[in-house]
């Protein structure tokens, strides 16, 4: 079973459902039986959810729309010329 800073180290990839299945096991074990846990847990995922409403009523200006996608393509082919991949979690498509 994983402790306390394990599982708060995993629930942003928990959340984002990029665990293993094992991981995702030991994750909801853990949360099951730690309520200061859960209740972190609880919170992020309603934070979450509160930012993904507000960004649906509030569109990202296009200019910042721009920017970012000029930027992560940028991004993407430095990596692709590098041979390096993005770190964990990472996604530039």
């Amino acid at each position: 079973m994983i402790n306390c800073g394990d599982c708060a180290s995993a629930l942003n990839s928990y959340l984002d459902r990029e665990l293993s299945d094992d991981d995702i096991v030991q994750v909801r074990h853990h949360l099951d039986a730690c309520g200061g846990c859960l209740y972190l847990y609880q919170f992020e995922e309603s934070l979450r959810r509160l930012v993904r409403v507000r960004c649906q009523e509030q569109g990202a200006p296009e200019s910042l729309r721009m920017r970012v996608t000029m930027t992560l393509a940028i991004e993407r082919q430095r990596q692709e010329q590098s041979g390096r991949r993005p770190p964990h979690g990472i996604r530039l498509d």
